[in-house]
């Protein structure tokens, strides 16, 4: 972000929305955060385009070659392998292929509204592309409604609040 060293601490919730309201991705009217349409718009071409190739974008996102990545994909989520030197090594995990495409479109999108998208570090830009599909409207999927629930067995012993959203139709979770 503009005026951060590399020795400040990751960025804070006032940092991102503050960045992503001047940036004219998301708007903050009376405590009410919401993405603006342009933005939504052009996440939402991001995904669909995802979602013809994920696996080319993802090694765009990750930074690896395509042909390398595994993708596992199983009742506790999806992981993604990147199988490339003698070394495997785990290049991502979601909950769902629906947060996949979710998350690999946001970070597409951010690259080319945000200037400072690339300065961050990966920490800080998983941070920043996770927290985006709370403002999902459809499933990435299906394009089917989304639910939000609770999941009690977590909440207790959680930090930070994390919302359980999944689809109603093809119950894929993004949280």
């Amino acid at each position: 972000m503009s005026g951060r060293s590399s020795d400040d601490a990751n960025l804070t919730y006032g940092d991102i929305i503050t960045v992503l309201n001047s940036e004219g991705i998301l708007l903050d009217s009376n405590d009410d955060l919401t993405l603006t349409d342009s933005f939504r718009t052009d996440w939402r071409r991001r995904i669909d385009q995802v979602a013809e190739d994920p696996t080319t974008y993802l090694g765009l996102v990750v930074e690896a070659d395509p042909e390398s990545l595994v993708v596992d994909d199983d009742e506790d989520g999806i992981a993604v392998r990147d199988e490339s030197g003698s070394i495997t090594r785990t290049v991502g995990e979601w909950p769902s292929e629906a947060a996949l495409l979710a998350d690999v479109a946001a970070f597409v999108s951010l690259g080319e509204w945000l200037p400072e998208f690339e300065a961050l570090d990966g920490v800080e830009r998983d941070e920043l592309v996770a927290r985006l599909r709370v403002f999902l409207e459809a499933c990435p999927s299906c394009g089917g409604e989304l639910k939000e629930g609770e999941d009690p067995s977590d909440a207790a012993a959680a930090e930070v609040s994390v919302p359980d959203v999944s689809c109603r139709d093809c119950g894929a979770a993004l949280f």
